[in-house]
């Protein structure tokens, strides 16, 4: 008894579901209602967030269309579910135009952003953001190349180039490169009169390292302090073909030699003068190494070498 209950239950089952299949293949109209929900289709759809013209999946829109906002923004580009996704261009009038990567009806992915002022930035974006790897480049050439956050730069390398009138004086910077990090913050300037910054940007306003290259071609390689030679360095003189003619290394302060430190009088090891210096001269008792092993006792006034005793 109760198997044949079983299977007439399972019989009205299966001649229900026969049922249903028999009506909707002899009712078109009902097929149709459901086949609609999954059609593609082109149409201009208006609602309370403006106009789109394109292509739609029943009622959503999907594929490529236009959508005019009825703030006065347009996007023209791919659709799924309704949500701009995929390439396409959005227009914001009075302020710029995107062309790129757009997922969840923002900005997601790789693109372009042209402002009217013609700024320019092309890059990654997340979340209607310039967030990740990309190039920003102003309207008078300068550019910015790193990574972003939230549309601010957090990392990366900024770079300038300046044609000067020819009256400029000569301290006017003509390039300048910045690159920057959590660990560091490094400054590569040249100035129209030839000098030549590479270092720390904190040397200039601060502390830091840097070697600077003179119009003339020295150079002083060390430590700096709001942009004056401060702390130990080493000053380069060279002649008018660039050879080294003398070198100083030691201690410094006010942009001067000062303190205790070594004189070289040419590229060579010796000899050299080794004692103190105050503003560029040696004051004192010094010591001269005119080679390995051979010294003499020196004594120093006004900058003139009074005495002279080999050790």
């Amino acid at each position: 008894m109760k198997k044949a209950l079983i299977l007439f239950v399972i019989f009205l089952i299966a001649f229900g579901a026969a049922l249903g299949f028999i009506y909707y293949a002899a009712n078109p109209v009902a097929r149709l209602s459901d086949e609609a929900s999954v059609l593609p289709w082109n149409g201009r759809v208006e609602n309370e967030f403006g106009t789109y013209n394109g292509s739609l999946v029943g009622d959503l829109f999907s594929g490529n269309g236009n959508f005019s906002f009825l703030t006065g923004e347009s996007y023209t580009g791919e659709w799924k579910d309704s949500y701009m996704s995929g390439e396409g261009t959005t227009v914001f009038p009075g302020i710029g135009e995107y062309s790129g990567e757009m997922s969840s009806s923002k900005r997601n992915g790789q693109g372009t952003f042209i402002w009217k002022t013609g700024d320019k930035y092309t890059g990654h974006w997340s979340n209607d953001t310039m967030s990740g790897q990309g190039r920003y480049t102003f309207a008078n050439g300068d550019f910015f190349e790193g990574e972003f956050s939230e549309n601010k730069p957090i990392s990366g390398k900024y770079t300038c180039n300046r044609k000067l009138p020819s009256n400029a004086d000569d301290t006017e910077i003509v390039s300048f490169v910045y690159t920057f990090s959590n660990n560091e913050k490094h400054l590569v300037f040249t100035t129209k009169g030839g000098l030549k910054y590479d270092g720390d940007a904190s040397g200039l306003v601060s502390n830091g390292n840097a070697i600077i290259t003179y119009p003339s071609g020295n150079t002083y390689n060390g430590q700096l302090v709001n942009g004056q030679r401060e702390g130990t360095g080493k000053y380069t003189w060279v002649n008018e073909r660039g050879k080294t003619t003398a070198y100083y290394e030691g201690s410094w302060n006010a942009d001067h030699m000062n303190g205790e430190g070594k004189y070289h009088y040419s590229n060579s090891e010796y000899p050299y003068l080794s004692g103190k210096f105050v503003d560029d001269t040696p004051v004192g008792t010094l010591t001269y190494y005119k080679a390995a092993g051979n010294t003499f006792e020196t004594k120093w006034e006004n900058g003139v070498c009074v005495s002279i005793k080999e050790t």
